[in-house]
């Protein structure tokens, strides 16, 4: 237990650090791109995140499963694993730039982001051997790799902001991370292990893991799709600048949903225990998770109504006025966001994990619809609504249309009867 609880810290505090970092960095460097390269290196890296979630094919937890079931296995594992992302990442990474190419074929600068933010890609594979680390509860060392490049290159992104490089050094950077955390993995596992060999693939477990992760793959692809098809619509129908405009609101409505995550699984381990002993309870308990998550969110979007503007013009400035606008509308998504990953918990407790899917889907295609019809009339307005809108379809409305879910909506709307409060929040 004192190693699983050890290794759950060093994994928490890694996230919360590399978020603290990025963001801090992330802000020099987009007031530094201004509007339109932070559009055009949005609609990239949108693009760029749908295909890079192929690349895994949804075998990262399949992997990390399989290392422990079957540990005497573990170079064949290791060798399978290597070769199917490689051929993976040549195969989406080729994908990945003649989408960009026919939708940009005008704009050699955005091809020119994309084939540099791609060569991290290829490198996919060298990071296999994280998998069998996690699987042995040994996550502190790639912590570490991870968190030195990280801190390495912030450094060397500040020195750059101060000499004033061409943007375009930046990106390199961005890529330089990716390729030298990959290859220290892979050098620091055959280092401290028996030497890696390609030959001991088999084709076999390879099927074998494409099959198990087939269903996880669509619905990591539908979440991606989902959480960035907003951005390049917008990229496609009103152009760079407003795309970057568009995507600070969204970085700053977006920073907080590792809150949601972190209560949901302190929750998650007693919702486990009371839905196997007493079912009324459960719920009572679940009620109770969505009514604090749901005051935490209706709390942090009032305070965006009123501070927003002054967050927006001291973080990025005069050029991102208008972002501020924005993020007063996109900010009222994070509420069914964290209604959301409240209900995820009780899909995997009562086994009804194929909703997840189904309403990831079902919020995409109403997000495209919306978007559509929306951004030419009414811009990166009619963006953030169109995203507001499908997120109260996918997190909440959804849960009405099966009969197995509707149990989950009731809960969702009696958050709202905030008068009934102090008898649901005493549950615990």
């Amino acid at each position: 237990m004192k190693v699983i609880v050890y290794n759950f810290l060093w994994m928490f505090g890694d996230r919360i650090f590399k978020m603290l970092l990025a963001l801090f960095v992330g802000i020099w460097i987009v007031r530094y791109f201004g509007p339109d390269y932070y559009g055009k290196f949005n609609y990239v890296t949108a693009w760029l995140s749908i295909f890079s979630i192929l690349i895994p094919l949804g075998t990262e937890s399949i992997l990390v499963s399989e290392f422990v079931k079957y540990e005497s296995d573990r170079d064949s594992l290791l060798a399978s694993g290597f070769l199917m992302y490689l051929v993976s990442s040549i195969f989406f990474s080729v994908l990945a730039v003649i989408f960009i190419y026919f939708a940009r074929s005008d704009d050699n600068e955005s091809l020119s982001i994309c084939l540099v933010l791609l060569m991290p890609n290829f490198l996919r594979s060298f990071t296999i051997p994280k998998y069998y680390f996690e699987s042995v509860l040994k996550v502190k060392k790639i912590v570490i790799i991870e968190n030195f490049y990280l801190i390495l290159f912030s450094v060397i992104k500040i020195l750059l902001l101060y000499f004033k490089v061409k943007p375009i050094i930046f990106i390199w950077m961005f890529a330089l991370e990716g390729i030298f955390i990959s290859l220290t993995i892979f050098i620091y596992y055959n280092l401290s292990h028996s030497l890696f060999r390609i030959a001991g693939y088999s084709i076999v477990r390879i099927k074998e893991l494409i099959s198990k992760s087939f269903p996880l793959l669509l619905a990591n692809l539908s979440v991606i799709a989902y959480m960035k098809m907003d951005q390049i619509m917008v990229g496609n129908l009103v152009g760079d600048r407003n795309l970057g405009i568009y995507s600070v609101a969204v970085r700053i409505s977006e920073m907080w949903y590792f809150i949601p995550m972190a209560i949901a699984s302190s929750f998650y381990p007693m919702l486990i225990r009371t839905y196997a002993d007493n079912s009324v309870k459960y719920f009572k308990i679940l009620q109770t998770l969505h009514c604090y998550l749901f005051l935490l969110s209706l709390c942090l979007a009032i305070f965006i109504q009123f501070f927003g503007t002054s967050i927006v013009h001291i973080l990025y400035g005069e050029q991102f006025r208008m972002s501020a606008e924005i993020l007063k509308v996109h900010i009222w998504t994070g509420v069914f966001v964290f209604l959301g990953v409240a209900g995820s918990n009780d899909l995997i407790i009562r086994e009804l994990q194929k909703h997840s899917l189904y309403k990831s889907l079902f919020g995409l295609s109403i997000n495209l619809i919306l978007n559509w019809l929306l951004i030419p009339g009414y811009g990166i307005f009619g963006a953030a609504i169109a995203t507001l809108i499908s997120q109260v379809a996918s997190s909440c409305l959804y849960y009405l249309i099966p009969s197995d879910t509707r149990a989950l909506f009731y809960i969702q709307f009696n958050c709202l009867k905030i008068w009934k409060y102090p008898s649901m929040l005493r549950v615990l």
